[in-house]
């Protein structure tokens, strides 16, 4: 009796053990992606960095998955540092342009000037083509970090990112079941199952086929009818894993920032090219027009959101995700609702979000990423101000002030240009106005085409700039690599050097003691 019990014991625990010796030989052997969100900086042994490789859990096709900025941060938290991470996809990681296009940087730049005693750390965590079951996923491993706050601004990717409902990296529909498999990714073994799994399962080739978008290899061409199950379902995802993150920063006492979602209403017809599923969304959009010309704003604005509401093809984000947004701010004590709506709305024409500040359906042009970043230092300034005491130095920072190149604006209009070419825009090539001889134009090409990286880019304006004595060009250049590499003291030292030649003396004093500090 006593031989039969021992051998059911064991017969139970021979699969476990199995599995754990297929794990433990898989870890040994290295196989698989790494699954930990920071790493140690290969560069800096004192500072963390997002690890490349941690998108690869989120994304059933490994193809697809996407690479963050590698923005580093010290691993034992400076005293006088307000540290602030990011949570997003592609609009936050600032696409097309390179990082210091983005809201995040432009963000850090105004807010080190406000508060030059302290450090500024803004980790930017956003990823292109997920949604909130990475950023749910992401924000449990935050709180070990001691952030001062978190910074949201996410919703247009929820039906077709990453595990979204829509997605040809779903899944399932169960949220719970989700995460418990998104859980489980970590585990080698399961990876290895996954991975055998999608060979087998890989029965369309678009789905990894590089030359098309990513737009397109994610969305397989899925359409979301307007108030169907599907719809009502990325509506529910959407909440539940929102909600549940504001929960986990509630309980730890950190305060959220969650920005409302803009998108492009005037100027971007609805991307469905099927005229049955499309028909609602496209007379929307006509009426809007028409009204529009009328001079009846009120009318029109109605009309153009609902033709973006109506359009089944769904890379805008519906407006029941901004008013759960606006709902969170009302329901939790320290989430504060930064809205981008109204701040986008009051700078277009007639408060209608067009080509403005739009490049095509939702990624805001570099005056849209500013007054994105502009809007959000608001909030977070009079948060600080209100909680902490914390108030900033009087310092106004005009829109040339920013750190930005014409270089910037080309390269991303290069990259918009070819983006409209394909799938869903599919509009005709239309040539860029710049003069094409121009040094930078010259250099952005040879950046787009990959000929050279971001680093040799700026190395050549830069050259070319002090060479020109063109001294507010190479100003912005070297304050751009401050932003890169915050850790490396003589960008600050030629930064100071060149804000005394123009004058600037705040700027040339912050330059100067923050390098003094690093040195």
């Amino acid at each position: 009796m006593r031989k039969q019990a021992l051998f059911k014991v064991f017969a139970a625990l021979l699969p476990i053990v199995a599995l754990l010796v297929i794990e433990i030989g898989l870890r040994i052997g290295d196989y698989g992606s790494d699954t930990r969100l920071f790493i140690t900086d290969e560069d800096d042994p004192r500072c963390w960095v997002m690890n490349r490789d941690v998108s690869k859990k989120y994304f059933t096709i490994s193809q697809n998955a996407t690479i963050g900025n590698l923005e580093t941060f010290y691993k034992k938290k400076p005293v006088g540092t307000l540290r602030f991470f990011v949570l997003g996809a592609s609009s936050a990681i600032g696409f097309p342009y390179m990082h210091n296009g983005a809201f995040p940087r432009m963000l850090k730049y105004k807010l080190q000037f406000l508060y030059p005693k302290h450090n500024i750390e803004i980790i930017n965590l956003s990823l292109t083509a997920i949604n909130t079951y990475t950023l749910y996923d992401f924000s449990k491993r935050l709180i070990a970090y001691q952030p001062d706050g978190i910074l949201i601004y996410a919703g247009h990717n929820e039906y077709y990112g990453a595990l979204g409902v829509a997605s040809s990296s779903y899944m399932g529909r169960n949220v719970s079941l989700n995460r418990w498999i998104l859980a489980a990714r970590e585990l080698k073994c399961v990876q290895l199952v996954m991975r055998l799994v999608g060979n087998i399962c890989m029965s369309d080739p678009s789905l990894v086929d590089q030359d098309l978008t990513l737009m397109e290899r994610m969305a397989a061409r899925q359409m979301v009818p307007y108030d169907s199950e599907l719809y009502r379902l990325g509506i529910q995802q959407f909440d539940r894993n929102m909600g549940d993150m504001l929960r986990l920063f509630q309980k730890s006492h950190i305060p959220v920032f969650i920005g409302t979602l803009v998108s492009n209403l005037k100027d971007q017809r609805p991307l469905c090219d099927n005229d049955s599923l499309s028909a609602e969304a496209r007379k929307a959009y006509a009426t809007g027009e028409e009204r529009y010309l009328l001079d009846k704003d009120r009318e029109a604005l109605e009309f153009y959101v609902q033709a973006k509401d109506y359009d089944p093809l769904r890379f805008r984000a519906p407006e029941a995700f901004n008013t759960i947004i606006r709902k969170y701010g009302k329901d939790f004590e320290r989430v504060y609702v930064v809205d981008l709506y109204k701040a986008f709305s009051s700078r277009s024409a007639h408060g209608i979000i067009g080509k403005e500040l739009m490049l095509e359906h939702v990624h805001p042009n570099l005056t849209g990423q500013r007054i994105i970043a502009e809007t959000f230092c608001d909030t977070i300034v009079d948060f600080f101000s209100r909680t902490r005491g914390l108030n900033p130095v009087n310092i106004e920072l005009e829109e040339s002030d920013y750190p930005v190149l014409l270089f910037d604006s080309i390269y991303g209009d290069m990259v918009i240009t070819r983006l409209k070419q394909q799938w869903p825009f599919n509009e005709k090539v239309s040539e860029l106005r710049y003069d094409k001889n121009s040094f930078e134009y010259r250099t952005a090409e040879l950046f787009f085409y990959r000929k050279i990286n971001w680093g040799q880019a700026m190395q050549r304006l830069n050259n070319h700039y002090i060479l020109g004595k063109d001294i507010s060009n190479a100003s912005r250049v070297v304050e751009q690599m401050c932003l890169e590499l915050p850790n490396e003291s003589a960008f600050f030292r030629q930064a100071g050097s060149l804000s005394i030649q123009l004058n600037k003396k705040e700027k040339a004093a912050y330059y100067f003691d923050r390098a003094k500090r690093y040195d």
